[in-house]
């Protein structure tokens, strides 16, 4: 009857549409935190992390236990790409209890020298010295196998090996260090460096070991005196 006016309602009704604001997303559609490398975060809710540019990004969700005041990370739930569940929950073992608003280190780096990133994250951690759980992916299965926790390690990328360092009392006298690397893709101490306390001494015992034919032998012994 009022083919105008019934032209203007549709045209209305259709800007009112346009000018509406999107609904805000769910909070399960929360976007994923990328890490490029390993860093401090406050829940991985997920966190993503591109194991390599052929497999692209795994998804990695913390579930959390109370713990005294705090809490730790009991377990990670990995969502491969594209996947639309956990294809695997991996384990994190021993861990330190966290206070309230602390964060967790955690993130992908290759350790195994193999084009693909692995997983580390801190489980402990002291004044000197910080401990972490560890898993190498396989691109074979794509899932995660545990390597073990171990002192943090430091990426050697032009020696091919990771190294460790734990310091002890006696102003940093005391110590260990460890070279690793992997033959037959089994993770192997290459070189090995202590110093300890003697005894009834004020002095120190430093040993290195290297590997030669396929075990740790003996290079240097010696004996160190304090700094005066």
């Amino acid at each position: 009857m009022y083919p105008f006016a019934g032209l203007i309602a549709i045209l209305l009704a259709a800007a009112g549409c346009a000018q509406r604001p999107a609904p805000r997303a769910a909070a399960s559609e929360t976007p994923a935190a990328a890490l490029s490398a390993p860093a401090y975060v406050q829940d991985c809710q997920p966190c993503a992390i591109r194991i390599s540019p052929a497999v692209g990004a795994f998804l990695f969700r913390f579930s959390f236990s109370p713990a005294g005041a705090g809490r730790v990370v009991h377990s990670i739930a990995v969502t491969p790409p594209g996947g639309q569940a956990a294809s695997q929950t991996l384990q994190v073992k021993n861990m330190m209890p966290l206070l309230p608003g602390a964060k967790v280190f955690f993130g992908g780096q290759d350790l195994n020298f193999d084009g693909y990133k692995d997983l580390m994250i801190i489980t402990s951690h002291g004044v000197a010295n910080a401990y972490a759980d560890y898993w190498l992916y396989d691109p074979n299965t794509r899932n995660f196998a545990s390597l073990g926790e171990y002192p943090v390690f430091t990426v050697d990328q032009a020696s091919k090996r990771l190294k460790t360092y734990e310091r002890g009392g006696s102003g940093g006298m005391i110590y260990e260090s460890r070279q690793y690397a992997f033959l037959d893709g089994k993770l192997t101490v290459m070189r090995a460096e202590k110093q300890e306390a003697i005894e009834g001494s004020p002095n120190f015992r430093k040993t290195v070991e290297e590997r030669k034919d396929g075990k740790l032998v003996t290079v240097e012994r010696q004996t160190v005196r304090p700094p005066r």
